[in-house]
């Protein structure tokens, strides 16, 4: 067993500033997860393993994610509902987290550096603040893979934004 002197020296640690950004909208809660959830493509892991299965070529596969992206490019990789198992606290909480991504965007990055695997796809939380609307909120694309030091990795946070910018102005036009 290492001791705690021993693990630190087993791993690296950085300090990078990441902007964090919170959207409140005026649509209640229950209604902008729906408009979310509308917006956006679903990645079914069925497709993904119907892909894998037939050895698809990178071609099909860019129609297919194209097909599932939609309009914003954007997809739902993956949500968890942590309101449901804590407001068994006795308090209820209505928030959402969600992995936002698109795996043809994700392989031009991870393609530079393996190491921003980590962050794509994103992370988007819906969050409920009662009579106030909800919000929504994430860290800006731009921010976390500039923190990987990597010039070029620019312009896919940049255009990661712009979708997500774009996404959150046509929930804004619903409210």
């Amino acid at each position: 067993m290492m001791s705690n002197s021993k693990l630190s020296d087993a791993f690296q640690s950085s300090t990078v500033g990441i902007e964090h950004v919170a959207v409140p909208m005026s649509l209640p809660y229950d209604r902008l997860v729906s408009a979310f959830e509308a917006e956006l493509g679903h990645l079914d892991p069925a497709v993904t393993k119907a892909l894998v299965e037939r050895r698809a070529s990178w071609g099909e596969v860019e129609k297919e994610i194209e097909r599932i992206g939609g309009v914003h490019g954007l997809m739902v990789i993956a949500s968890a509902n942590q309101g449901v198992v804590t407001s068994l606290s006795g308090k209820m909480k209505r928030c959402l987290l969600y992995l936002i991504g698109n795996p043809v965007i994700a392989d031009k990055i991870i393609a530079i550096d393996v190491r921003a695997s980590f962050y794509v796809p994103f992370r988007v939380a819906i969050f409920d603040r009662g009579n106030d609307g909800a919000v929504i909120s994430y860290d800006r694309p731009s921010s976390f893979l500039a923190a990987l030091g990597r010039p070029e990795l620019n312009e896919f946070g940049n255009l990661l934004d712009q979708k997500i910018e774009g996404l959150i102005g046509a929930l804004r036009k619903k409210a």
